[in-house]
């Protein structure tokens, strides 16, 4: 992963992560009810700003959220069926935020996490890859 800096109106610098991506994780591996799967990890200090989900096979009869350590849907909740190369970014810009769901766009990490995912049921089929994109201040 590369590091750039750009310039904020304010003369600070921060430091740009390009886009972090996980394995691919298999859906219909993980067993309903049986944890998260950390998926990309989040160094302490990081500003994330997006969260994204790429199907990477036919995701079908599923649910899972894609959250963190301290809120296991922060960022996507209930996600069910995705077609093979569908990317779903949080927050869904068709439902926006779902802040009683515990989404969120974006979020600061006072410590270091992972970014998970959380299968609910087991899938009949399905495998996601998660993309991170993340600043540190």
């Amino acid at each position: 992963m590369r590091s750039d800096v750009i310039e904020q109106n304010s003369g600070q610098q921060w430091r740009l992560k390009h886009t972090a991506i996980s394995k691919e994780i298999d859906v219909t591996a993980t067993p309903s009810g049986g944890g998260a799967v950390a998926a990309v990890p989040v160094p302490a200090g990081a500003y994330v700003s997006k969260v994204g989900v790429l199907c990477t096979g036919a995701v079908v009869s599923s649910d899972f959220d894609v959250g963190d350590g301290a809120n296991t849907d922060r960022y996507m909740d209930g996600i069910t069926t995705m077609a093979t190369a569908d990317l779903v970014m949080a927050p869904n810009v068709a439902t926006g935020v779902d802040i009683s769901a515990g989404e969120v766009g974006a979020h600061l990490y006072s410590s270091a996490d992972t970014i998970d995912v959380l299968v609910n049921n087991t899938a009949t089929t399905g495998s996601v890859k998660v993309l991170v994109w993340y600043y540190i201040p």
